[in-house]
């Protein structure tokens, strides 16, 4: 079966293959006919963070991220450009 797509489309069909959301065109369709089916999205949405969270967020990341004793940033800077 041949299936004429528009440029947009096809466009999108490479980047979802790309990256590796799946693996083949046949499994994208096959995939978003069940989600249709069942009535569901094919991927979850992420949701927004509120400033908040994003802070509690970046803190967690943080965590046990320290430079070492005498180490500055600028120390850090001056190596990289080294």
């Amino acid at each position: 079966m041949t299936i004429d797509l528009k440029p947009e489309t096809e466009r999108l069909v490479h980047e979802e293959l790309q990256q590796g959301h799946f693996s083949c065109v046949d499994e994208m369709i096959v995939q978003g006919v069940q989600a249709r089916c069942k009535g569901k999205p094919l991927f979850r949405k992420v949701g927004r963070k509120t400033p908040a969270e994003a802070v509690a967020h970046i803190r967690q990341l943080r965590q046990g991220n320290r430079l070492p004793a005498g180490v500055t940033i600028k120390n850090l800077i001056d190596e990289g450009r080294a």
